[in-house]
């Protein structure tokens, strides 16, 4: 299974390669698409607001802000607000993007992200920041590929998350520079252990993972990050055309501060085709491999729906499932529903491959070791155009995953990826 996942890799890879130097794809016509009605133009209509006119609102910065009310099987019910913006600094040709929120979960969690993505004049650098504050409960099933749902408990922690990254450019379209990497988690606690899955002679994966029966509750990591970046999507929040493949390799020395000397490769590549000059016709694919080297700490694992943007893995709950290595193959199909554009949809379907497990004293429990897991998912969703000018979407998504009860739900401001 290693070698085949390994081969499947390497194809993806190739693939997407192969799409960024040969490929191109036509984009709706921009002026097609500003005569489209979007959630602000519906507003305008019920409140009788005079709507500004077309050329106020193509200016070169677009911002979008909601307060609302969500749910999420990740979060259960939340009340947010937030916003994001699209905008082109001056002498750039690259749409440059800043986004946060505030989340409070019914499941006592609270999300503080801001991230932005800034193009410098002629395009000449990229400066990427992702910084989090997150106090967040949430649950874990082990390292085990065949965990059972009834196994899961919950983890609590707090964390802040600054990673900051500045590219230069190197070709067309072409990017590569380094970073510097913070995490640090504190009041790490775990919660609700299900009574006799645990004998007192056994321990919980995390426990196994740290080699401590009570684990620290506080795990650093600090290093350097070398990036590269290829980036031709003519719009970053909702792509008709162009690709995106990035990678990323970071350190975390313990000279530095970090508690165990550890590294992560990511890296995420997307590639999108348009068929329709005239309506949203749009099949999206996107690859995602993640690999850790050394003790990483547990929380920074390569896990379902762990990633940078918390979207693998839709139709399973985050942290379904947890080991060293992580890839991933998702497909979507967007199209339009609505004439005027202001309703659309989408279907999708994903599978997700940890080729590597991690065995706990559980998992071997009588001669009896796990090997790695492979699992599908699918399902679909509705589009709400939030703003028709820099094609922000309200996303409701129903995921479906094998042998699961339940089906997965999400609401989020912007596509997946």
């Amino acid at each position: 299974m290693i070698k085949g996942a390994k081969r499947f890799l390497l194809c993806v890879v190739l693939f997407f390669f192969q799409i960024v130097v040969y490929c191109q794809s036509d984009l709706i016509d921009s002026v097609v698409y500003a005569h489209q009605v979007d959630f602000k133009d519906v507003v305008h209509r019920i409140i009788h607001v005079k709507h500004l006119k077309p050329k106020e609102e193509r200016k070169n910065f677009q911002l979008s802000i909601y307060p609302a009310v969500g749910y999420s099987s990740n979060t259960s019910f939340v009340v947010l607000g937030g916003a994001n913006a699209l905008f082109t600094l001056k002498g750039a040709t690259k749409q440059s993007t800043a986004s946060t929120s505030l989340t409070l979960s019914l499941y006592d969690q609270i999300l503080f992200p801001f991230q932005s993505s800034l193009w410098t004049k002629n395009d000449k650098f990229n400066i990427i920041l992702d910084a989090r504050y997150i106090s967040y409960p949430t649950t874990n099933f082990g390292l085990r590929g065949r965990s059972k749902l009834d196994s899961g408990y919950s983890i609590n922690f707090q964390w802040i998350k600054i990673h900051s990254s500045v590219l230069g450019k190197i070709g067309e379209n072409f990017y590569g520079g380094v970073g510097l990497y913070f995490d640090h988690f504190w009041n790490i606690k775990e919660q609700g252990i299900p009574v006799g899955r645990y004998p007192a002679a056994l321990q919980t994966a995390f426990e196994h993972y740290v080699k401590r029966k009570i684990p620290n509750s506080v795990e650093t990591s600090f290093g350097p990050a070398i990036k590269a970046l290829y980036d031709s999507r003519d719009n970053p929040l909702n792509a008709y055309k162009g690709a995106y493949l990035s990678a990323s390799f970071q350190s975390s020395f313990k000279r530095w501060g970090s508690d165990t000397g550890w590294s992560s490769l990511i890296v995420d590549g997307r590639k999108f085709f348009s068929f329709s000059k005239k309506r949203q016709s749009v099949l999206a694919l996107w690859a995602y491999y993640w690999r850790t080297f050394g003790d990483a700490s547990f929380l920074q694992l390569p896990s379902t729906g762990w990633d940078d943007s918390w979207n693998t893995g839709r139709g399973y709950g985050q942290g379904r499932f947890r080991g060293t290595e992580m890839q991933y193959f998702e497909a979507e199909y967007r199209f339009q529903i609505s004439k005027n554009g202001l309703l659309g949809g989408v279907v999708f379907s994903n599978v997700q491959n940890y080729p590597k497990e991690l065995f706990t004293s559980f998992s071997e429990f009588r001669g009896r070791r796990d090997t790695g897991i492979t699992k599908i998912g699918a399902g679909l969703g509705v589009r709400l155009k939030f703003n028709k000018y820099s094609k922000t979407n309200i996303a409701l998504d129903v995921g479906f995953g094998q042998n699961l009860p339940h089906p997965w739900i999400a609401v989020n401001l912007g596509e997946v990826f």
